[in-house]
């Protein structure tokens, strides 16, 4: 199942480069907002692994977000979101 999952991340994100990956939606949401801000248009691919959340499905356990930009605002992007 996971290689079904990468591979349709890797067709839809190949014009695009991963810059952050985390495992809280409160993170995600804070990365989010920074690049809105910066006006950067991204992308998210969520693998939600719902058996193994020690915490139930609505914990930040078990979910990975994983955010691109294109590659051109890589540099812009990774400056936004580390300050």
């Amino acid at each position: 199942m996971h290689f079904i999952v990468n591979l349709i991340e890797y067709c839809l994100s190949r014009k695009k480069t991963l810059v952050y990956v985390t495992f809280s939606m409160k993170e995600y949401y804070k990365i989010a907002a920074k690049l809105k801000a910066g006006s950067i248009k991204y992308r998210t691919a969520t693998t939600a692994n719902m058996s193994s959340s020690p915490g139930g499905p609505y914990s930040d356990y078990g979910s990975e977000y994983k955010v691109y930009v294109q590659k051109e605002d890589k540099d812009k992007a990774l400056e936004a979101i580390h300050h």
